[in-house]
């Protein structure tokens, strides 16, 4: 397809010569057309991360998933071991790994997650804006292969983290625990996505004690520093804010796995918009607190009935497994903020000093015109440019504009390609325990019966537990989250870490992709809201005012109510 190959010959998905591994739509990750700088960077990291992980861990079915683009859109390839030997050698190592991680965890997480943050502060104290062209350059690249780094620690991490859960689960299901109740275990947990929300809860509070609530709702994003700053109140809420900002204002709105869009630190109108948002929640009496406590209360209760239900043999093995798998399911949250967003955030900044450069140049008609271009053809550029300024800018006047002009359009059109859901070897049943969990690929999805039907009953996940009934509002992209009011259920394509404020106000939440340790599931637990996800057709059957029901104990949505208008 000429637009995949414009981004990324050497990654753009043949179905006729790449038929021999099975290729998944990777809607999770990336519900949008990717951007030529997001494929040749994160994603690029993201397929490296996989095969060096599976090498260093010895993961026994596999060697990591390969990443490619198809009308557009990001497509995970998986590819097994069939040699039962070479499984069985790599079976022995990796299940050293995850014993030892299994009584060290905090250690092994330490030490990794210490190497991230010392490098994300490295790269964070540098301006890009005022180096020389050619420092500028090295620090584009250092930015990059930081960034590598990163996507191999995130691999090396999550595959152990995840077989503890795994063998936690099936222990737990060995003696009577289903999955549904099997996940209260492990909810209440601190992490750095609950922070986050617990800061942003705090700020709404304290704006509504001082009696700023009206001029945060009333005055423009782009004004309400002017405002604010003319009263001691003011000001000492500008200061939570910004601190609040610097900690945890490296979310991008949307695609995580993407470089293109901007963060919080960047644009904070969607954190202004979020913070607004919970005033209603607040008059409806709902508490943030009350209601994380009632999650840790749940939690325990579970906890204690297990623990009544055991054997005296049996006992000692949950009092292991139990602390590290909570341990562990907080890691799915925390590697989303270091990792995730923290170093894509990383390298959108670094990419937009090196925008700016080449539209101080002319090159470029704005900064953020720089993700139109490729990883490759950006370092050409650059090295060009401080090989010799003058002429590097006259040779690329020549080059850049019209490349830029062609690769928006063809971005525009691919978010109009119907990209199919699976490629290539299609599998009859799907067995990889990480595609079932977190992606959700079950055998109705890898063998699907009407993707882009309007029905009235979907079935997925029990993401949650609860029933919820209310009106649906359908969120397809970060730029509609204003629209989302409190006490409506949320129907997405997927959710991020980007979206956790949004559960703060919603009444329940529907997705098309995902498995019970996809983040929807997880975040809806730790705020005791009903979910469903992994439905693959929620977005396309449901619509803004529908009345519908969520049952999050058996994972099943009904349509009770259409709205008025068509379908």
């Amino acid at each position: 397809m000429p637009i995949d190959r414009s981004i990324s010959a050497l990654r753009t998905l043949r179905p006729d010569r790449d038929a021999g591994i099975f290729w998944f739509r990777d809607d999770l990750h990336q519900p949008y057309p990717i951007s030529p700088m997001g494929m040749t960077t994160i994603q690029k990291h993201h397929a490296w991360g996989y095969h060096v992980a599976s090498e260093q861990t010895q993961l026994p079915p596999s060697k990591g998933a390969h990443v490619k683009i198809y009308g557009g859109r990001v497509y995970l390839g998986f590819a097994l071991i069939d040699d039962p030997e070479e499984v069985a050698r790599r079976a022995k190592a990796f299940g050293q790994l995850v014993e030892h991680c299994t009584d060290h965890w905090a250690e092994f997480y330490g030490g990794y997650i210490s190497e991230v943050v010392a490098n994300l502060a490295s790269l964070g104290a540098v301006d890009g804006d005022r180096l020389t062209t050619p420092h500028l350059l090295d620090y584009l690249q250092k930015t990059e292969e930081i960034n590598r780094r990163h996507w191999e620690i995130h691999f090396i991490l999550m595959y152990p983290a995840d077989t503890i859960y795994l063998e936690f689960e099936a222990f737990c299901k060995a003696h009577g625990v289903e999955e549904k109740d099997f996940v209260n275990l492990l909810k209440g947990f601190n992490s750095m996505s609950t922070q986050t929300d617990e800061g942003l809860w705090g700020l709404a509070e304290m704006a509504a004690q001082a009696g700023l609530r009206d001029r945060l709702q009333n005055t423009p994003a782009n004004s309400l520093r002017e405002a604010l700053g003319n009263e001691p109140i003011g000001r000492e809420w500008l200061e939570r804010f910004d601190a609040w900002l610097g900690r945890f204002g490296n979310r991008i709105s949307a695609a995580h796995l993407d470089v293109m869009y901007p963060t919080w630190k960047e644009d904070p109108t969607p954190v202004l918009d979020t913070i607004n948002s919970y005033f209603a929640r607040m008059d409806a009496g709902w508490s943030l607190l009350q209601a994380r406590a009632e999650v840790m209360k749940q939690r325990d209760a579970v906890i204690a009935a297990v623990e009544q239900s055991l054997s005296s043999e049996d006992r000692p093995v949950f009092d292991r497994l139990l602390p590290v798998a909570q341990e562990v399911y907080a890691f799915q949250e925390d590697h989303g903020f270091y990792i995730d967003a923290g170093s894509t955030a990383i390298v959108h900044n670094t990419l937009m000093a090196c925008g700016r450069r080449l539209e101080s140049f002319g090159l470029l008609e704005r900064a953020d015109d720089v993700f139109f271009l490729t990883f490759s053809e950006l370092v050409e550029i650059l090295g060009d440019l401080a090989r010799n300024e003058k002429i590097g800018t006259y040779h690329h006047r020549a080059l850049v504009p019209s490349l830029i002009a062609e690769r928006k359009e063809d971005w525009a059109a691919a978010a109009k390609v119907d990209a199919p859901l699976t490629v290539g070897n299609v599998p009859s049943t799907m067995s990889d325990p990480i595609a079932l969990k977190v992606f959700g690929i079950v055998d109705e999805v890898l063998h699907p019966k009407g993707e882009k039907q309007v029905v009235e009953r979907l079935e997925g996940f029990a993401g949650a537990a609860g029933v919820v009934e209310g009106p649906a509002r359908v969120i397809l992209s970060f730029e509609e989250f204003p629209t989302l009011q409190s006490g409506e259920i949320l129907v997405c394509p997927a959710t991020s870490t980007a979206w956790t404020p949004l559960f703060l106000k919603i009444a329940g939440v529907v997705t098309d992709t995902g498995g019970m340790l996809a983040h929807a599931a997880i975040a809806a637990r730790e705020y005791g809201i009903p979910a469903v996800v992994g439905t693959w057709n929620a977005t396309n059957s449901i619509r803004d005012g529908d009345i519908v029901r969520v049952d999050g104990n058996i994972g099943v949505v009904e349509v009770l109510k259409r709205a008025a208008g068509p379908v």
